[in-house]
């Protein structure tokens, strides 16, 4: 999952504030009698210092409150930080000064270097996490509206009266020219599926062992309705290091395999799950309906939309002249 990082938007906005501090820095300054040398090296200081406290910042954010939540470290270091960075700002201005002044004991060094680093940082800080706020409120509203659009379609999908109608025209079939333990496995795999669609259709992520169950429980039936069409394969190539995904983002995209692709002439629709490290890649063989799709379908739009909103990751398509893949992102959980 993500980590608190800066985006576009964020630059845009610290560029802005340098701009506008720095316009009243050098009015107030002229007005107080700064000399050239004084403001010349003071604003490159004044960017500097805010610069580096916010990318401090940053990072103690996300290894100390969203990593390790641990708030009383956090607390303790930001107040290391803004001595350390007070420190040096304080030599920076005693030997850049026109006026003579000596050195304060340590006690009131350690009061100055303070607010020395701290008020200048803190409306930077404070704004850049006010916008990170109401951002990420308005990520989870749209990731709320998004997760409800793909769980509708994907119950759908296969609550649909089509498919159900299929799997039921499947089952009489296999009840006629079946033994009856066949017509017991198939029923098996479609309650499963059905049970996994209903029990985790409030979750944003899953575990991936659970989304190659409910797979499975696909595979079985597609290939017992549709016999040679269509064939599926998980290859484990590289055990995975990050363990989750966007709740039924497998399942989406191998259902747009089916629909995108009809068997013809004898020639199976051969697909491969290749599981790896940090991502999964679902590789098929290509039949003509196949070959005429310029684009992601919307199911597989939504679901890279999915990926925006809980990481920084996308899915991905290369197109062969025989194959199309599709790779998602294997994702992390921050505790």
């Amino acid at each position: 999952m993500n980590s608190f990082r800066f985006n576009k938007s964020d630059y845009k906005f610290i560029l802005i504030y340098f701009i506008g501090a720095s316009i009243w820095l050098l009015y107030r300054w002229n007005v107080e009698d700064y000399t050239s040398f004084e403001i010349i090296t003071g604003l490159p200081g004044f960017i500097i210092k805010n610069l580096l406290l916010l990318f401090i910042f940053r990072w103690l954010i996300n290894e100390y409150l969203v990593v390790r939540k641990n708030y009383i470290v956090f607390i303790l270091l930001a107040f290391v930080a803004w001595e350390a960075v007070g420190f040096l700002d304080m030599w920076r201005d005693y030997y850049t000064s026109d006026h003579s002044w000596e050195l304060p004991s340590v006690e009131v060094m350690l009061v100055q270097n303070f607010y020395r680093a701290a008020t200048d940082s803190v409306m930077l800080i404070g704004i850049i996490l006010g916008k990170k706020y109401y951002e990420n409120k308005l990520d989870y509203a749209q990731l709320q509206s998004v997760q409800r659009e793909i769980e509708l379609k994907a119950l759908r999908s296969q609550y649909d009266p089509h498919f159900l109608y299929n799997s039921l025209n499947t089952i009489d079939a296999l009840i006629d020219y079946s033994p009856k333990e066949k017509v017991k496995e198939y029923i098996s795999h479609l309650a499963s599926l059905y049970r996994y669609l209903i029990n985790t259709k409030d979750e944003d992520i899953v575990p991936l062992d659970k989304e190659l169950t409910l797979v499975k429980n696909y595979f079985y039936l597609i290939e017992t309705r549709f016999e040679n069409d269509y064939s599926f394969e998980i290859i484990e190539h590289e055990k995975p290091i990050a363990n989750y995904l966007p709740n039924g983002a497998l399942l989406t995209t191998l259902e747009n395999v089916v629909k995108h692709n009809t068997a013809s002439d004898g020639n199976t629709i051969a697909t491969k799950v290749l599981i790896e490290s940090y991502s999964i890649k679902i590789s098929n063989t290509v039949s003509k309906d196949m070959a005429k799709v310029e684009s992601m379908g919307t199911g597989l739009k939504n679901l890279n939309k999915r990926y925006e909103l809980l990481s920084d990751l996308k899915v991905q398509i290369e197109k062969a002249e025989n194959r199309y893949t599709v790779v998602l992102p294997l994702l992390n959980i921050v505790n």
